[in-house]
């Protein structure tokens, strides 16, 4: 296997920061990547590499270039998903400073990208039908879930974390997400008003991911607001609280989920996208169907008390952790090349 290493030098990567920087939402974004500057150098690049290191296949992250080698893409998105979902809240928030003509150019160089590959490696069954929806051929199309590179888990820490679950009581919710508005943040906080007023006056939530506080007004009580916090931080973050809540409203894989439950740590998450593929409800965690802070609280509540549910994350955390590996997923993936290329 050779790494082609497609990178940006420093100070290009400066520049085209600079060059694409807009203002939104209070705040600089730059959606460098996405430029056709960024496009032209990483396929050039790639091109560059081809030619020195001939290989039987190649395994583009993301939809780099058209190449003359057989090539697969590995991806959890595509802008055809952008567009359907472009009207919608939080539809285009991960890119906010893109137009819908922008992603229109983007979504026309990616399908042509799609049409020369071999195959297209799909991070959930979710974005495969997607893209079998836009036009790829379903035989091209291949599921690949991701390892969870940060999933490094003490399961001695995870054990006692269970063990204390189990026996209660459990009252600390925890959302992470550095996007507020798309992760459901606004939902969770009112969920957290009503679970407070009608429940448990002594539930809280622990917040964090964004730089700042992101709702007008102070912080509510019961709300534990961290702002950013170092990854290596958050595997004790996770042992701390008692149920993870992230009711994304548009998500394209989430390994947050799957770090919550390496950590033995029940999930709740939104019905779509792939969430219902990484949590199952009744066994690791629960899914809310829209935005209703209400259905929300209800379906915290309901876990929170479900100690069958609790006695069995000890166990739930161990499959998480041995199946979500970038070892198993390096085999998948040599698997479908194989198959497509019969290389091997």
């Amino acid at each position: 296997m050779v790494d082609l290493g497609v990178t940006y030098p420093p100070a290009l990567r400066t520049a085209l920061k600079a060059a694409c920087a807009r203002r939104s939402d209070r705040r600089w974004v730059s959606m460098w990547r996405h430029s056709r500057a960024a496009r032209a150098y990483g396929a050039a690049t790639l091109r560059s590499a081809l030619r020195r290191y001939p290989v039987d296949a190649v395994l583009q992250i993301q939809d780099l270039a058209v190449i003359d080698a057989p090539y697969f893409l590995y991806q959890d998105l595509s802008y055809d998903v952008l567009l359907e979902r472009a009207d919608v809240p939080g539809g285009l928030s991960h890119f906010p400073s893109l137009s819908r003509a922008a992603v229109m150019r983007l979504r026309d160089r990616q399908q042509r990208v799609y049409a020369g590959a071999v195959g297209l490696l799909a991070m959930s069954r979710w974005f495969a039908e997607e893209l079998v929806k836009s036009g790829v051929p379903a035989d091209r199309v291949h599921v690949v879930h991701p390892g969870a590179s940060a999933l490094v888990v003490d399961s001695a820490r995870t054990a006692a974390a269970a063990a204390r679950r189990t026996a209660g009581p459990r009252r600390r919710l925890l959302f992470v997400g550095k996007d507020f508005r798309t992760k459901a943040g606004d939902q969770v906080v009112a969920a957290l008003a009503v679970l407070r007023r009608e429940v448990d006056p002594e539930i809280t939530l622990t917040i964090v991911g964004p730089t700042g506080w992101p709702v007008a007004g102070p912080v509510p009580p019961g709300v534990d607001f961290r702002g950013r916090l170092p990854v290596a931080e958050l595997s004790r973050v996770y042992h701390e609280h008692d149920l993870f809540v992230l009711p994304s409203r548009f998500e394209g894989f989430g390994i947050a989920f799957v770090e919550a439950l390496g950590h033995g740590l029940p999930v709740v998450g939104r019905r779509a996208f792939a969430m219902p593929e990484i949590i199952t409800a009744g066994v690791d965690g629960g899914l809310v169907g829209g935005d209703d802070p209400a259905e929300l609280a209800e379906l915290v509540a309901g876990l929170l008390a479900d100690d069958a549910l609790y006695s069995g994350m000890a166990a739930r955390a161990e499959d998480v952790v041995a199946y979500y590996s970038w070892e198993r997923a390096a085999a998948d993936v040599l698997a479908a090349v194989s198959s497509a290329t019969r290389v091997g």
